[in-house]
């Protein structure tokens, strides 16, 4: 009965420390542990980016400017948007630069000066039309990190427009 009892404590014992091998990032270490693992991830972190951000960036030619998003904004086209922004996207994926929230604070963000472009502070969104947004996911930025994203199709750039509206 005792070697039985032995046995079965050995068996919950194991059980444990298999279990929090295979659990995922540790919460012991508190909130830097947990930014540590998911910048790692290149989602970001929880916070904001800087509001508002003041850029002197090239507009785009006036045939493009004053382009408006022509895609409604349905749950197929958003889901689409939110998909390229992710995962999808080629070079790299839009959140590795802006986060998962696109407040600016991607996994890339601490080496990129300029900072990466915080979507999420309608301040500085205001004043972008979709045709200047269109043009530098297009072409790119020179002066910050901003690539050119010439492989992707237009249909796929206002996808991702309108998920950042």
């Amino acid at each position: 009965m005792f070697r039985l009892l032995k046995l079965f404590i050995l068996i919950i014992v194991f059980l444990v420390y298999v279990g929090e091998a295979y659990s995922g990032p540790s919460v012991r270490h508190g909130l830097r542990q947990y930014r540590q693992h998911d910048m790692h991830h290149s989602m970001g972190h929880a916070g904001k980016g800087s509001c508002p951000q003041p850029r002197f960036t090239v507009l785009a030619p006036d045939g493009f400017l004053k382009l408006k998003n022509p895609l409604v904004p349905s749950s197929e086209n958003l889901i689409a948007g939110e998909a390229f922004f992710h995962t999808d996207a080629q070079p790299t994926a839009c959140k590795v630069c802006h986060g998962s929230v696109g407040n600016g604070m991607g996994m890339m963000a601490p080496g990129l000066n300029p900072p990466p472009r915080n979507f999420t502070c309608a301040t500085t969104m205001d004043e972008i039309s979709d045709g200047q947004m269109f043009w530098i996911i297009k072409n790119g930025s020179s002066g910050t990190g901003m690539l050119a994203y010439k492989s992707l199709k237009d249909q796929h750039i206002w996808q991702v427009i309108l998920y950042l509206r």
